[in-house]
């Protein structure tokens, strides 16, 4: 069924189109098509919709026949007419003094319509160009600005292998390529050699990224510690994706390549290795071994026998449950189970919450209780009453200390009246005076 075509127009600008009066085209067939603004003509890149591929609900263009023969002579004479426009256009821009590049001028088949195509490094006023190139051409003008990976897509050209640029060939659309592309295939990150024709990254760093993440999916990072008995110890190097092999090297120097299988059964690295496990990927300190024989004699004498070291490329599983168990390197030793009272189960974010909050008022509960006062409890009803009990105590306390307060003031009134009247005499006077009334009032 030809419900729908895909067509390509200049510059390899694709679209596609509805065919309901099901005409059979086969690919590089010319059809006349109904757009917009008239009749454009196209040639038939793909029968059918590309996989993965979603023209949307609405498909602007509805092919209305067959291309004939003077359609085709036709096309020709449109094609001189965009190279004189496109000539006459930049000697407008360079008038009106414009930063901008034309890059091509598209002609609609019927004349209706003629689009140009430019880039520029930012917004560019070109409302005099238009009313210009509308005067000369007596038709619609439509000016479009686009990027520099569309620019060479519309001149085409050939890369550093030899080929066909590839968005000038097969592409039909350009995807975002990182930087994280090629540091995900070994290449190193030399501006010069991963950048195109059009100054981007190169699209071809798209095209073999899923087969090198599969293939390092079950693989080993660079610098995984490895122990042999002859060689020593060494390390992962390099992972060669093209032929499927990992490079070893050991700590004299030497290198060795190793397939998958021989990987995994020289070592005890497993692919697709569980987030409770790891690697151990530290290696002996000098003086570990007397400190740690020095630790065990101060252990008893049943847990003396489970000490042991971790060396480079031991395998540690943590236990949900607590505690952990460690798998030599050395086949000779046996796994050592060791029982702890940490618990290594993965919380939800939710229960974290709860658990600091918990802590917080576990927290503040201590710092009231050191400072005296009543700790926090859950039960608010509680907390009211005992906040009330409180309050009618200290009403009380103030009820029964409040008249001895004001007796007390009125005395040290009186005393200070006594004592200024006498301190208009002299010193010896004063101070009698102010003896005796000392002893008026102790008499009293």
């Amino acid at each position: 069924m030809n419900d729908f075509l895909e067509l390509e127009f200049k510059g390899r600008r694709t679209e596609y189109a509805v065919n309901p009066q099901q005409y059979p085209f086969t690919r590089g067939d010319l059809a006349i098509v109904v757009t917009d603004r008239g009749h454009d003509l196209g040639k038939v890149s793909h029968v059918g919709i590309r996989t993965g591929d979603s023209p949307g609900e609405k498909i602007a263009l509805t092919v209305l026949r067959r291309a004939r023969s003077t359609d085709i002579e036709k096309l020709g004479v449109i094609r001189e007419r965009e190279a004189e426009a496109k000539r006459l256009a930049r000697e407008e821009i360079i008038r009106h003094q414009l930063e901008m590049k034309l890059v091509d001028v598209e002609l609609q088949w019927d004349g209706r319509k003629m689009t140009f195509y430019f880039t520029a490094e930012g917004r560019v006023d070109f409302r005099d160009l238009v009313r210009e190139l509308a005067t000369k051409f007596r038709t619609r003008i439509d000016l479009r600005q686009i990027g520099a990976r569309d620019e060479t897509k519309k001149i085409s050209g050939y890369g550093v292998c030899g080929r066909p640029l590839c968005c000038a060939t097969f592409l039909t659309e350009f995807k975002p390529i990182t930087t994280q592309m090629p540091r995900d295939q070994f290449l190193p990150l030399n501006p010069s050699k991963l950048s195109g024709v059009c100054g981007r990254l190169k699209c071809c760093l798209r095209y073999e990224l899923d087969t090198y993440k599969e293939f390092q999916r079950d693989c080993p990072k660079v610098g995984h510690p490895i122990k042999d008995e002859d060689k020593g110890l060494g390390e992962v190097e390099k992972i060669d994706v093209v032929r499927e092999q990992i490079q070893i090297r050991y700590g004299g120097g030497a290198t060795e390549r190793y397939t998958k299988a021989q990987f995994v059964e020289l070592t005890n690295w497993r692919p697709q290795m569980p987030k409770n496990e790891c690697i151990c990927t530290c290696g002996k300190k000098a003086g570990t071994s007397e400190a740690a024989s020095k630790a065990s004699t101060d252990l008893p004498v049943e847990a003396q026998s489970s000490v042991s070291e971790a060396n480079r490329g031991d395998r540690i599983t943590l236990r949900a449950e607590g505690g952990f168990r460690v798998d030599f390197e050395d086949d000779d030793e046996e796994s050592m189970d060791v029982t702890t009272d940490v618990n290594v189960a993965m919380d939800s974010p939710a229960k974290r919450k709860r658990k600091k909050r918990r802590k917080k008022a576990g927290e503040r509960n201590e710092v009231g209780t050191a400072s005296g006062s009543a700790p926090i409890t859950g039960n608010r009803a509680q907390q009211r009453e005992e906040a009330s009990a409180s309050s009618d105590a200290q009403s009380n306390e103030v009820s029964r200390t409040q008249p001895e307060q004001q007796g007390a003031s009125v005395r040290h009134r009186k005393n200070r009246k006594r004592g200024g009247r006498r301190r208009h005499g002299s010193a010896s006077g004063g101070d009698t005076a102010s003896g005796s009334s000392a002893q008026e009032e102790t008499g009293d």
